[in-house]
């Protein structure tokens, strides 16, 4: 695929909220799909990445209906200090001379690690928000890498993500910065600002975002150390802001993959603008907005993000067989 940047909204295709695949998004137990990976060697999968507060749960209604309709692979990856993870301490890495979990560049080894263990040799990444960033660190680094790395990333989907902004809300960041930042007292109400003012914020029809939604962005608040685990978060939340002179080199990285950028044409935390100044950078991208979406189109709108992204994926799986021909 190679398209040229959209530079100019009125270019940009926007999706509707209705528009979709002919068929019930919900997806199938994520269960059932991991008990498909002992089957796979040496395959294609799609590997989907959260952003900031999310995780597995996030991807619930659009995973099963990738995997039905491209017939292959689809996992998720729950990154460190998110989802149903453990949360380290700084003393069990330090004691251990392991690298801080936190820190992006060794998620970015955890990803490639864990597309080799889901028995993946090439990948389409997916991921959301910061989890986009991540997503492009890791191409970046399988470039860099040459054939030192195992797997192949084939193209990623940035769905309404930002390389200038810091995605602890700075309402956050400023309660772990005090003194009181790891007192029991602020818990409470950090763990509110997480859970509800973000994610009230992230969403554009509100009534979207029930009390069953709210719940499950709760539940990785209430993991063990999941405190201490968010004040390291914060406390390298500048790691996701790229600085002027390293986007060019992020940029270069990926020119030759497939990149489709998608954007909540409503996106209160990253606005369309943003997004699309960020794909005016990359060559070999494609914008395109959703109409009626916030921050959070896969569990917004995911007929409509489904409907952007499945042409797209399939693109990529045309060509990889062209490849092999």
């Amino acid at each position: 695929m190679s398209t040229s940047p959209t530079t100019r909204s009125e270019e940009i295709p926007i999706f509707s909220l209705d528009e979709g695949v002919d068929e019930n998004v919900v997806s199938k137990p994520v269960s059932h799909l991991l008990e498909q990976v002992s089957e796979v060697n040496g395959r294609f999968g799609i590997v989907l990445v959260h952003g900031f507060g999310g995780g597995v749960f996030s991807w619930r209604h659009v995973m099963g209906v990738l995997s039905r309709h491209l017939n292959c692979i689809v996992v998720a990856f729950d990154r460190p200090g998110w989802g149903l993870t453990s949360r380290p301490r700084r003393e069990e890495w330090e004691a251990n001379n392991l690298r801080n979990p936190y820190m992006l560049d060794t998620q970015v080894d955890m990803l490639l690690s864990f597309c080799k263990e889901m028995g993946l040799s090439s990948v389409v990444l997916v991921g959301h928000d910061d989890g986009g960033l991540l997503a492009l660190k890791a191409a970046q680094r399988v470039k860099a890498s040459a054939n030192l790395v195992d797997v192949e990333i084939k193209g990623v989907v940035l769905l309404t993500t930002s390389l200038s902004r810091e995605v602890v809300p700075g309402f956050a960041r400023i309660l772990m910065r005090t003194s009181l930042g790891k007192k029991h007292l602020i818990r409470p109400l950090l763990r509110t600002e997480i859970s509800q003012v973000v994610n009230r914020r992230a969403w554009y029809d509100a009534t979207k975002l029930t009390t069953d939604v709210l719940s499950l962005y709760k539940v990785p608040l209430l993991v063990e150390g999941w405190d201490e685990a968010l004040h390291e978060i914060g406390r390298l939340s500048s790691e996701t802001v790229v600085s002027q002179q390293n986007v060019p080199l992020l940029v270069k990285a990926v020119e030759g993959l497939p990149l489709l950028v998608i954007a909540g044409a409503e996106d209160a935390l990253v606005p369309l603008k943003s997004v699309q100044a960020m794909a005016s950078k990359f060559v070999n991208s494609r914008l395109v907005a959703i109409s009626g979406c916030g921050h959070l189109p896969h569990e917004e709108c995911p007929k409509a993000l489904l409907a952007a992204v499945l042409p797209f994926i399939s693109r990529v799986l045309s060509s990889r067989d062209c490849e092999k021909q």
